[in-house]
C-alpha cells in the first residue's frame, strides 16, 4: 500500500469550502492533511464511497451528513481502500465500478448521439441557412433587384440592336404600363427594350427592365398576345423569382453573410446569372407562379389571357414545331404541362368584359417590315 494519494477535501469548515492535500489510509479511517495543517478524518464505518468526477474516476468518501468529503483519484487509492478498510467497503466499491462502467458506456452512447445530432444539425442548419437567406432576400428593399437588373443590362449580349422606333417602343411600353397597376408588389420601374432579332422571346431582369425580341412581336397578331407573355415576365420580377435565383446560387458562407446584412455576394451572383442567356430560365415552381400570377394580372388589368393560348396555337400553327421554334416556350421547363395549365387556369376565371389595348397593332407590324431599312447595323 502507498502512505499517501494526492487528492482534496470538501468542507464547510475550510475558508474556500475546499483545499487540496495527501490523503492517507489510517488504521481508523480515511484522514487528509491540508498545507495549512488542517487534519480531516472519516472512520470507516460511516464512510460513503462514490464514483465521479470528469472522468468518472474520482472516488469520493462522505461523511453520512455529506459535510466533508474526500477524494482521490489516484489510481491505486480504490484497491488500497478496500484493503486499509478490511473489505468493509467492498459493496460499496463495486456498485461503484458498476456504476462506473454504466455511466462509460451511457457516455459512448451520449457521444454517439452527439456526433449524430451534429451531423442531423449542421445538414438542418444548411437549409436554415438556405431557407433564412431566402427570407432575408425577400426582406431586402427593391433597389437591390433593380441595381442587380441594371447592372446585368449594361453589360450583357443582347443577340441584337436595340429598336429606337417609337412606334414599336411605345406600343410596348404601353403595354407594360397596362398592366404595371396590377402588380403584386409595388416599386418597380418596368422598361421596356426592344431588340431586333428572328428570336420569338422575351425576358425580365430584376428589377423591372423587360427585353422583348422582334421575332415575338412579328409572331403575334394582337397587342393582346404580347401583352400575355409580358404579364408572366413582370410576375417574374414582382414575386422576386431574380434575386431568389441569385440567392440560391450562393453557397453557404455567402448565404450567412445575408443574413447578418451584407448583399455584396448576392449583388455580384445576380449580375454573373442574368449576364447569361439563361435569364429566363427558371425552376419549374417559379415558372408555375409566374403564370397565375400572369393570368391574375391579365384578368386583373381586363385583358382577355386566352390570348396567351391563341399565340401559342398561332405560332405552332405557322411554324410547326412549337418547343423548337418558340423560344420563350422551350427555355421554360415541361411546356406542355405548362400550356395545360394555363388553359386550367383560364377555363376557372369568372367572365369579364375585356377592353382591346390601346395599341395601333397594324401600324406596329408596318414598322417592323421598315426595320432593315430604318436600323443602322452593328450595336
Amino acid at each position: 500500500m502507498q502512505s499517501t494519494y494526492s487528492g482534496g477535501v470538501f468542507s464547510d469548515t475550510l475558508a474556500d469550502g475546499r483545499a487540496g492535500g495527501e490523503v492517507e489510509l489510517m488504521p481508523a479511517g480515511i484522514a487528509i492533511r491540508c498545507p495549512d495543517g488542517e487534519f480531516f478524518v472519516i472512520p470507516y464505518r460511516e464512510c460513503q464511497v462514490e464514483m465521479g468526477g470528469y472522468h468518472g474516476r474520482m472516488l469520493f468518501c462522505r461523511n453520512p451528513d455529506r459535510s466533508l468529503t474526500i477524494y482521490s483519484e489516484d489510481a491505486q487509492f480504490r484497491r488500497d481502500l478496500s484493503l486499509a478498510a478490511a473489505g468493509m467497503l467492498d459493496e460499496q466499491l463495486a456498485m461503484g465500478n458498476r456504476q462506473r462502467r454504466s455511466e462509460s458506456r451511457r457516455s459512448l452512447f451520449y457521444a454517439v448521439a452527439f456526433v449524430a445530432a451534429t451531423l442531423v444539425v449542421v445538414v438542418a442548419g444548411y437549409f436554415a441557412v438556405r431557407s433564412g437567406a431566402k427570407a432575408a432576400v425577400l426582406a431586402l428593399p427593391t433597389s437591390v433587384d433593380a441595381k442587380i437588373g441594371d447592372a446585368a443590362m449594361q453589360s450583357m449580349t443582347l443577340e441584337g440592336p436595340q429598336v429606337e422606333d417609337p412606334v414599336i417602343v411605345d406600343a410596348m411600353q404601353s403595354i407594360v404600363d397596362r398592366l404595371e397597376p396590377q402588380a403584386a408588389v409595388e416599386g418597380f420601374q418596368f422598361k421596356v427594350h426592344v431588340v431586333d432579332s428572328p428570336m420569338v422571346n422575351a425576358f425580365a431582369l430584376p428589377g423591372g427592365n423587360i427585353v422583348v425580341y422582334t421575332g415575338l412581336i412579328r409572331s403575334a397578331t394582337s397587342a393582346e398576345q404580347v401583352a400575355a407573355v409580358l404579364a408572366h415576365e413582370m410576375a417574374h420580377v414582382t414575386l422576386r423569382h431574380g434575386l431568389q435565383r441569385a440567392g440560391q446560387s450562393l453557397g453557404i458562407w455567402a448565404g450567412m453573410s445575408l443574413l447578418i446584412g451584407d448583399v455584396s455576394g448576392l449583388m455580384g451572383a445576380g449580375v454573373d446569372l442574368f449576364q447569361t442567356a439563361s435569364a429566363n430560365q427558371y425552376s419549374r415552381q417559379h415558372e408555375n407562379e409566374a403564370d397565375r400570377e400572369g393570368v391574375r394580372m391579365l384578368q386583373a388589368a381586363d385583358i382577355d389571357p386566352a390570348a396567351m393560348t391563341q399565340l401559342f396555337a398561332a405560332i405552332n400553327k405557322e411554324q410547326g414545331d412549337l418547343p423548337e421554334i418558340f423560344a420563350w416556350i422551350s427555355t421554360h421547363p415541361d411546356d406542355a404541362s405548362r400550356i395545360a395549365q394555363v388553359e386550367a387556369l383560364i377555363q376557372k376565371l369568372p367572365p369579364r368584359d375585356y377592353r382591346p389595348i390601346d395599341v395601333d397593332w397594324a401600324a406596329v407590324q408596318t414598322q417592323l417590315s421598315d426595320l432593315p431599312a430604318n436600323q443602322p447595323p452593328g450595336d
